[in-house]
C-alpha cells in the first residue's frame, strides 16, 4: 500500500505569495515603522524649514548650508522609508 504525500509545511504558510496566514503578523510592525519614519521625517523637515526661514542655525558650529542640506536630506530619506513601509502592507 502506498502512502499519500504530505507536505512538510502547512497549507496556510503562503498566501498571495507572502508568508503568514493572513499577513496580520507583518502589518503591525510595518504600520508602526511607517508612522515613526513619517513623523520623524515630517517633523525634521518642518523644523529645518522654520530654522532656515528664520535665518537661525540648524546645527551649531557647522556651515548653515551644509547643516540645512544634511537635515533636509535625512528628512526626505525618513519620509521615503515611511512611504516604503506603508507600501509593504
Amino acid at each position: 500500500m502506498r502512502r499519500p504525500r504530505v507536505s512538510a509545511s502547512p497549507g496556510w504558510a503562503v498566501v498571495d505569495g507572502r508568508k503568514g496566514a493572513s499577513g496580520t503578523m507583518e502589518r503591525g510592525p510595518a504600520i508602526f515603522a511607517g508612522v515613526v519614519f513619517a513623523l520623524f521625517g515630517g517633523g525634521l523637515l518642518v523644523w529645518t524649514a522654520v530654522r532656515v526661514r528664520q535665518r537661525r542655525p540648524v546645527a551649531q558650529g557647522v556651515s548653515p548650508v551644509a547643516s540645512a542640506t544634511l537635515a533636509g536630506l535625512v528628512s526626505v530619506i525618513a519620509l521615503t522609508l515611511g512611504t516604503w513601509c506603508f507600501t509593504r502592507l
